[in-house]
């Protein structure tokens, strides 16, 4: 299964497709390339919107290329800890309610599934740069909602668990993260 092909299964909320990605042995480069993409695409619309919002500013000098090609790889960082920090909450969850003990198949499926994400990279960079509006939350709802159901299928096929299970521990996840950014913020 080549990667256009594997993804465009992992999109399709097809669960076969993150086996047969383990059995040709290309679960490591896919899910690096995923998270890299999401990344890429944050940095690059948030370079973007930001320059967009200070279009108008007396004070906004374009940013040299060697600035742009640090917020990118720095963006690519951050998607990298991002992925560590939310396969290590689904793991530990998903554990708490009977799943796969074994760390690795959660991380590199939630990897794989980061192609869910993709959409949501230029709508979170909007919402970032101050951009907001009905529009931006309608895209912001209905992303975030396909990205959790390609996640979903993703960690439900390392984690062994049922749907009903890998729901409530994406669920538990979801609720311990919120409440711990809003103890943060």
């Amino acid at each position: 299964m080549n990667y256009p092909s594997a993804m465009q299964a992992v999109l399709r909320l097809d669960e076969s497709a993150y086996p047969a990605i383990m059995a040709e042995n290309r679960t490591v480069w896919y899910c690096v390339v995923n998270i890299s993409v999401f990344g890429i695409l944050h940095a690059l619309f948030s370079l973007y919107f930001s320059s967009s919002m200070m279009a108008g500013s007396p004070a906004a000098e374009p940013l040299p290329p060697a600035s742009r090609v640090t917020i990118i790889l720095v963006g690519v960082a951050v998607a990298f800890f991002m992925h560590a920090g939310a396969a290590m909450f689904l793991w530990v969850f998903s554990r708490g309610v009977g799943g796969n003990t074994s760390f690795f198949p959660v991380y590199f499926n939630l990897g794989i599934s980061f192609i869910g994400l993709w959409p949501l990279a230029p709508v979170l960079a909007a919402i970032q740069s101050g951009i907001n509006g009905t529009a931006v939350l309608l895209l912001l709802f209905l992303a975030s909602i396909y990205a959790l159901a390609v996640i979903l299928l993703g960690t439900k096929n390392a984690s062994g668990l049922s749907m009903i299970r890998m729901s409530t521990a994406m669920a538990i996840t979801i609720v311990f993260v919120g409440c711990f950014l809003y103890l943060w913020l």
